[in-house]
């Protein structure tokens, strides 16, 4: 019960800008919660948010009363409609039953718990058929309900792909997210030995050199991880990062937004000859990159900065330039549901307005006869070849590594015609874009 009620206070709580999961950790260390309570809320948060237009969908036809909804009400259903209709290893009855009792709690919730009730009752009954229409559904907008996809962003989705291709990004949008380990050099038999003592099933990926686990697990959880033995890090992301390793000659390397640090440090770990500047514009991230690369013991190679990319100074001019850009995320949705419902058209916009000036900026820090290596994990069109293009178009010295990686199989798409989409198809990888820029 403490589970259904955890998940409930986190989506209906006004997080301050907070992601779901740090709200859920900030309340589960408060309260002193057991791992399976907060398993089970971490579950019934996620399917909330992967899926959220879909339950509305469902939910909206068992709902008579047009009147506006309190908040708390709609996420009961909506947590409600998508636990019964997902949830494999938990009871309906009592989830259904937890649910009414957390709003009966409350005076202002206390009046809709018959009709909660009533709806659920319904979903148990419907829901599934329901759900397998969706799932079965002949057109894009239904399928892109099913697989979590935004339908506002359709027609960003129907530029960059065809039908045959958005179906099938569909699909892998629907499989589970499970974590991968990017090793620290040498220390493979160390964290296998760590793996296997705490009897954990894990494989060798085939198409990066990670280690992939068959369950997804918070970073601090993973043996090895506090001994700076291995990172947790979707594929994509291991790969996209990899490039600056195959392509530098040891100088000096700009991450203009390193975010939490996690590409940075692979880079410098990669990359033992270089140095890095690491820039940050959120002092929080920055704090934690800091960490990041000091856990892995490369934070002597590294000068940290806080602060805005587009005005910040190098101290000195870098040989390559990384730009991993802030994007609509939408190559990790599966991953990570809660950032697609943020987004609109303004904002996506205005996405793309900052990606061209970052991208200008970091060719006119980049020395000449260097390379920019522009990053997003984004599946849209319009952020990725798109802003490629105009930069290209007003700088005559430029031109695209065409000849990026030997990156093969179904996982991998030419960008149209600028860069490399790395395809979200497995439950180890998430969508990322990246196209090598030569500044002669």
């Amino acid at each position: 019960m403490r589970g259904i009620e955890a998940a409930l206070k986190v989506l209906t709580s006004d997080s301050g800008g907070k992601f779901s999961s740090e709200a859920l950790r900030i309340l589960a260390d408060r309260e002193k919660m057991k791992s399976p309570d907060i398993s089970l809320a971490s579950s019934l948060i996620y399917i909330v948010m992967r899926r959220k237009e879909l339950w509305e969908k469902i939910s909206a036809d068992y709902i008579r009363s047009k009147e506006n909804l309190p908040i708390p009400v709609i996420m009961a259903v909506l947590m409600g409609t998508g636990g019964l209709l997902e949830l494999r290893r938990f009871s309906g009855g009592v989830l259904v039953n937890g649910i009414i009792e957390y709003l009966r709690r409350d005076k202002s919730t206390a009046k809709y718990s018959g009709l909660v009730n009533a709806v659920l009752h319904k979903v148990i009954e419907n829901g599934a058929e329901t759900l397998e229409k969706f799932r079965r559904s002949p057109s894009v907008d239904g399928r892109a309900m099913f697989a979590g996809i935004p339908t506002w962003s359709l027609p960003a989705w129907s530029r960059t792909w065809t039908r045959q291709e958005l179906y099938a990004i569909f699909e892998m949008m629907e499989l589970p997210s499970y974590s991968a380990l990017r090793v620290s050099p040498d220390k493979r038999d160390e964290l296998t030995a760590m793996l296997d003592a705490k009897g954990l099933r894990y494989n060798q990926s085939d198409i990066s050199p990670a280690i992939r686990l068959n369950e997804s697990m918070l970073p601090a959880k993973v043996p090895g991880f506090n001994e700076g033995l291995c990172t947790v890090q979707a594929e994509g992301s291991i790969l996209a990062a990899s490039i600056v390793g195959k392509f530098n000659k040891g100088g000096m390397i700009l991450d203009m937004c390193s975010g939490r640090g996690v590409k940075s440090a692979q880079i410098l770990q990669e990359c033992p000859s270089s140095r890095a500047e690491c820039w940050e514009i959120s002092e929080a991230r920055s704090k934690s990159a800091v960490r990041e690369l000091e856990r892995l013991g490369v934070l002597e190679r590294a000068v940290m900065k806080a602060g805005n990319a587009l005005s910040l100074t190098p101290d000195d001019a870098p040989d390559f330039v990384m730009l991993d850009a802030p994007c609509s995320c939408s190559g990790t949705w599966n991953r990570k549901p809660e950032s697609k419902w943020r987004l609109d058209w303004k904002k996506l916009d205005s996405l793309v307005a900052t990606q061209k000036k970052l991208l200008e900026r970091a060719v006119s820090l980049c020395k000449p006869g260097g390379y920019v290596l522009y990053i997003t994990c984004s599946l849209l069109k319009q952020e990725n070849e798109g802003v490629v293009a105009e930069i290209l178009s007003g700088h005559s010295e430029c031109a695209e590594v065409s000849r990026l990686v030997d990156w093969k199989g179904e996982f991998f798409r030419r960008g149209k015609p600028y860069g490399v989409y790395i395809l979200p198809g497995n439950s180890w990888l998430d969508g990322f874009y990246c196209s090598l820029i030569l500044k002669r």
